[in-house]
Formats: structure tokens, C-alpha cells, sequence
């Protein structure tokens, strides 16, 4: 008899003991998850990736060996994203989580258009350009359309010159065109980067949020236009951040008010 109320005691335990796990598996948690990014292709660690949870708008960077934590409800699906890699999507599958993950990025890989090398002479006459003298005139003699300011020596040798050349109106107007022309091409260039649909992309920001956030990376910009793509990216991340804790500490102070 004490044998079989043994048995039924161990039976009731375990059945406890599995429905109570079944329930915890349906609820939800919030858990600090650890990771290792790195890369699939050679195995070393991606620095300063982005690790982003879509639900809130904000994440972290893995550091220099790839290695980041971020705290996150067992429902979240985050989104890990470096340049020079495919975007990738990662989310705990077990409760409690594994004392470290390791995410793997694939490297993105570029088709570019199929390039023929030519003679440059069939190029030139290809593109109808004339064909080029070169010129036996001093580099202090030329005028203004060189894209280039004539040196010391020219005051030397031609001080007439070199005085209209900094002084009369004309001139200073060439040079303002030139400039201003220089820094549209330079912002078509970093606009290409710097637009509504990276910001988008990189923080999950749509509609009214992500415009109003593009305002903010418009007045916050530390960057020249001349910049490349990973360095945009960089500074919009790293404004978003600031962005989140400004909007965070307004809400914060709205609240104290009330």
C-alpha cells in the first residue's frame, strides 16, 4: 500500500512539474540575452553592429570583439545589422536563455555590370570628346577657369594678374559658382545615404516619427557632405540613441508635471 501511495505521489509530482513548465512556456519574460556577433564566412567578430528591437525602437552596438547584451522579452524578434553584411533576424527560443548566442552574418555580396576595357583613344572618340593639346602656358599665367588657385609666384611674375584675380568681382563670383557647384555635387552624394529611407531602415521608424526624427539628424549633422555610407549610418544610429533618451527624459519631465 505505501509502495503504491509512493508511486502515485512521484506520478502527481511530475505531472505538476510538466504542466507548470508548459504554462511558463506560454507567458512572457523579460530576459538580459548575451551574444557574439560574427562573421559566417571567416568566423572573426563583427565590431559595432547594430542590434536593434523593432518593438522599441532601440537596441545596442556590439563591441570591438562582437559581443553585445541587451535586454528583451522572450517574444521580440531582433534584428542584427552590419554594413557589409546581410541584415539578420534572431530571437530566444528558450526560456531561461543560453549564457551566450552566437549570430552569424553573411557578408552582402555586390553584382556590378559587366565592364569593357578599351584602347582610350576609341573611348575618347566613343564619347565625343575632342582631342586634347597640351598647353605651354605657366600653371601662374592661366585664368580662373582652372579649378585651382594660382600660386605665390604668380604675384611675382605677374602682379596685375594675381591682384585682379583676388580682387575684381568677376572673379570672386567664378570662384563662389565653383564652390557652390562643388558642394551640390558633394550633397547629392551624401543625400544618397542620408535620406528618410535609411533612417527607416535602420531604426524601424515609419510615418511621422521616422520624418521627425530626419529633422533631427538635419540639425544634429557633424558630418561632412563629403562622408562615406558607413559613417552616416554610424552618426544616424548614434543620434537615435541621443534621440530616444531626449524623448525619454521629455516624457519623464511631462509626467513630473502632471
Amino acid at each position: 500500500m505505501k509502495k503504491i501511495l509512493g508511486i502515485t505521489f512521484i506520478i502527481s509530482l511530475l505531472v505538476s512539474v510538466s504542466v507548470n513548465l508548459y504554462s511558463q512556456a506560454g507567458e512572457l519574460y523579460l530576459v538580459t540575452v548575451k551574444g557574439k556577433v560574427i562573421s559566417a564566412e571567416t568566423g572573426e567578430p563583427v565590431s559595432y553592429a547594430h542590434v536593434i528591437n523593432p518593438r522599441v525602437h532601440g537596441g545596442t552596438t556590439t563591441n570591438s570583439e562582437g559581443i553585445f547584451t541587451i535586454n528583451m522579452l522572450t517574444e521580440d524578434t531582433l534584428t542584427v545589422r552590419a554594413v557589409g553584411f546581410v541584415d539578420s533576424k534572431f530571437y530566444v527560443t528558450e526560456f531561461p536563455p543560453k549564457p551566450l548566442y552566437e549570430i552569424k552574418l553573411k557578408p552582402q555580396r555586390y553584382l556590378l555590370n559587366e565592364v569593357t576595357v578599351s584602347e582610350k583613344s576609341s573611348l575618347r572618340k566613343s564619347l565625343g570628346l575632342p582631342e586634347a593639346k597640351p598647353l605651354d602656358i605657366p600653371v601662374e599665367y592661366r585664368g580662373d577657369s582652372y579649378n585651382k588657385d594660382p600660386s605665390v609666384l604668380a604675384a611675382v611674375f605677374s602682379p596685375l594678374s594675381y591682384l585682379q584675380y583676388k580682387t575684381s568681382d568677376k572673379e570672386k563670383d567664378k570662384r563662389a559658382t565653383r564652390n557652390a557647384i562643388q558642394t551640390q555635387k558633394e550633397w547629392v552624394q551624401f543625400s544618397k545615404y542620408h535620406n528618410l529611407r535609411t533612417i527607416k531602415r535602420l531604426t524601424g521608424l515609419n510615418g511621422p516619427d521616422a520624418e521627425e526624427f530626419m529633422i533631427y539628424c538635419n540639425i544634429n549633422n557633424r558630418l561632412p557632405y563629403n562622408a562615406s555610407q558607413m559613417e552616416i549610418e554610424f552618426q544616424i544610429m548614434s543620434l537615435f540613441f541621443e534621440y530616444k533618451k531626449e524623448k525619454e527624459g521629455e516624457e519623464k519631465e511631462k509626467a513630473g508635471k502632471e
